[in-house]
């Protein structure tokens, strides 16, 4: 959808530039399961990541134990 969709309208605006990193960007971020394990590897007693915006965005929530 990205190259697809928004970088070729947002060129048509002359954004294209603004817009073109966001593929590279979002592949760097963990996904959403991988984000829980690592939150959960690290001692955090409940992780749990909600997805929004049809996967292009999420919602992290994290719990850390009591002592």
């Amino acid at each position: 959808m990205i190259d697809d969709v928004l970088v070729p309208t947002a060129t048509d605006y002359g954004l294209a530039k603004e817009y073109k990193y966001l593929k590279s960007s979002i592949d760097e971020f963990l996904a959403g399961k991988e984000l829980e394990k690592l939150a959960l590897d690290s001692r955090l007693s409940y992780a749990r990541h909600y997805e929004i915006g049809g996967g292009f965005m999420g919602n992290f929530v994290a719990t850390l134990a009591q002592c």
